[in-house]
């Protein structure tokens, strides 16, 4: 991977915040040098400043008026009808309920607002440095990742697929994902992608030519063909590398031809559901000419 800088390029490391704690992470899990970083968060600091100041005006004026109706309560009157009493407290106490609540949604909003500049992802030669929140930090070196998926279904387009968030199973099987607040998310998944792409590429090639298989979520490829694993059944279809019209790895779906049917995928799947995608996609012209 290129040491290059990309547009939210960093030329003085002491204007990102947080730097150092990148440093000392990259440092203990020997990542090698930076390559790029994505540090221009998304996050409306102006909104969540305005909200803070919104919610805590809320409760400080809904206490005042609580009090001054407490104070306005003449108390001998009250001790003397005890219904009276409990509906005054049970009021009180739900009023004093919904201005905490106030308070601490604004404490909230301040929070987040002055950890803003803390969403931030950095890659490294052998890995990335990706913080999230107030505390929360990942690391992952490419020796480490199992799987990469890529995308996930839009919710509001179901036929939409968004390309800007990344899922990893680590060689733990620990599942991380990666959805910074940051801007030109799309461009560094394809970053991040990319890097991951050129340290398993190799290996996987040389995998092949062993006449090992490769497995590629239910997708197995090996010198005798492709093979899937049939939906909810153990067993698997296999198609020879002869009997193979064409094997496509696209944006959207992944799709087999066979010569026998070629009017009909003989595997269909969306291509966000497909471990290590783009290695896939990479390793066809060398196994299937």
């Amino acid at each position: 991977m290129n040491s290059q800088q990309d547009t939210q390029n960093i030329d003085n490391e002491s204007s990102s915040p947080y730097y150092a704690e990148v440093q000392q992470l990259a440092k203990a899990y020997t990542l090698g040098e930076r390559c790029s970083s994505f540090t221009q968060s998304t996050i409306n600091g102006g909104r969540l400043l305005s909200n803070a100041i919104v919610w805590f005006a809320i409760s400080i004026i809904g206490l005042f008026f609580l009090i001054d109706a407490v104070r306005k309560i003449v108390l001998s009157q009250t001790l003397a009808d005890p219904p009276t009493l409990r509906s005054i407290g049970a009021i009180g106490v739900i009023s004093l309920i919904i201005l905490l609540g106030c308070f601490l949604q604004g404490w909230r909003n301040l929070r987040e607002y002055s950890y803003r500049h803390r969403e931030q992802v950095h890659i490294f030669e052998d890995g990335f440095v990706f913080l999230e929140g107030r505390q929360q930090s990942h690391v992952l070196r490419w020796d480490n990742i199992e799987s990469l998926l890529r995308g996930t279904l839009d919710p509001k387009h179901p036929h939409h697929v968004m390309h800007d968030n990344l899922s990893f199973v680590t060689d733990k099987d620990v599942v991380v994902v990666l959805e910074p607040k940051v801007q030109q998310r799309s461009k560094l998944c394809d970053a991040i992608e990319r890097a991951y792409t050129d340290y398993r590429y190799p290996g996987m090639l040389e995998l092949y030519r062993l006449g090992e298989d490769l497995e590629f979520g239910d997708l197995i490829i090996n010198q005798e063909g492709v093979s899937h694993v049939r939906a909810n059944s153990d067993e698997e279809d296999l198609l020879p590398w002869e009997e193979v019209e064409s094997f496509e790895v696209g944006e959207t779906y992944t799709r087999i031809h066979s010569k026998e049917d070629s009017g009909h995928a003989w595997f269909e799947e969306l291509t966000a559901d497909i471990d290590n995608a783009l290695i896939l996609k990479e390793l066809l012209p060398t196994i299937f000419k």
